[in-house]
């Protein structure tokens, strides 16, 4: 098996696949073979799950005559770039960082810091002890998903780009995007001729992008959906995730009212909840009644980033009341 598929002349998918641990995810990284050819992304930097890729780039090289040794994470999630370094040691590939994603991906230490939250929507601080208990429960949390899924700093050398760089391969030049929402630190690539885009996570064919405090932003998230939108001749998206999305402005059209619409809901169930205000945790569960506490840990993302961007914005207060946030309409 190639390991590999042409998604479009010149570009091709390589799909990783992570079975062991929590939460069994799938990548799609993307190879832009070419005399300094590029992969786009690099997922998990569990052993198995790089070297997967590492054979079907060498196969991908074989059959195209081109190279493919250079390599850039779409942004700075542990599945995006956890497989850089262990690709550039074992295939001796350069690796292309941008500015915002360097304090983020260096040093395990500094991923872990740069996610914790430094106020939760849902909880207030606790005293001394509990916030003690609650901080050493999530570092073990932390250590044993980073050991199962594999995630790896991105160490060694690296070169730095910049949003509008370009780069030639054999599917012709691409430009780097500005992409920020689901994460600050995120990019995309525009090749404007074919009208292809790799966008990374921010738009999916299937599911909506996942939004999280600390580094998501519901206002910014916005402004990368309708510029992709806007991009002219746009004819393609591959994603970093699921299927390629072959109607680009429906989806990308629907994702923009799906947003709105959500923010409203939230502000209305605050506003309904008069002035005993609304517990959030109510709030996750009205949201996801049936769904295990795991699960709904990540899906509640969007939720607490609405909430925080609400109070951001002047449209609601909140006050702590038996170790719960409860929001209120100002």
């Amino acid at each position: 098996m190639a390991g590999y598929e042409e998604m479009a002349p010149g570009i091709f998918k390589v799909r990783q696949e992570v079975r062991k641990g929590w939460i069994p995810f799938a990548i799609n990284l993307y190879a832009l073979p070419g005399d300094k050819g590029i992969l786009f992304d690099a997922g998990s930097g569990a052993k198995g799950a790089v070297a997967h890729v590492a054979r079907a780039l060498d196969g991908l090289e074989k059959e195209t005559g081109s190279r493919v040794r250079r390599v850039l994470p779409s942004h700075a999630h542990w599945d995006h770039f956890s497989g850089v370094s262990p690709l550039a040691e074992k295939r001796r590939m350069e690796v292309l960082l941008t500015e915002a994603m360097v304090p983020l991906v260096r040093t395990r230490r500094c991923y872990r810091e740069a996610y914790q939250e430094s106020e939760s929507a849902l909880l207030p601080k606790g005293n001394r002890a509990k916030e003690a208990v609650r901080s050493l429960q999530s570092r073990l949390v932390d250590e044993l998903f980073s050991v199962t899924a594999g995630i790896r700093a991105v160490t060694g050398p690296f070169t730095p780009i910049a949003v509008g760089d370009t780069f030639h391969t054999d599917a012709g030049i691409w430009e780097v995007l500005a992409g920020p929402g689901h994460c600050d630190a995120h990019i995309m690539l525009w090749n404007a001729e074919s009208g292809i885009l790799l966008g990374g996570d921010n738009v999916l064919s299937s599911i909506t992008t996942w939004l999280g405090p600390p580094r998501s932003d519901i206002v910014a998230y916005q402004r990368t959906l309708e510029s992709i939108r806007d991009l002219p001749g746009l004819s393609l998206i591959l994603p970093a995730h699921g299927r390629a999305i072959t109607d680009p402005l429906k989806r990308t059209t629907d994702l923009i009212a799906h947003r709105k619409k959500r923010l409203a809901e939230i502000r209305e169930k605050v506003d309904a909840a008069g002035s005993r205000g609304l517990n959030a945790h109510a709030l996750v569960r009205d949201y996801y009644p049936n769904m295990g506490p795991l699960k709904r840990g990540v899906a509640q993302g969007w939720i607490e980033t609405t909430l925080l961007h609400l109070m951001q914005e002047g449209h609601v207060a909140r006050t702590a009341e038996k170790g719960l946030w409860r929001y209120r309409s100002l």
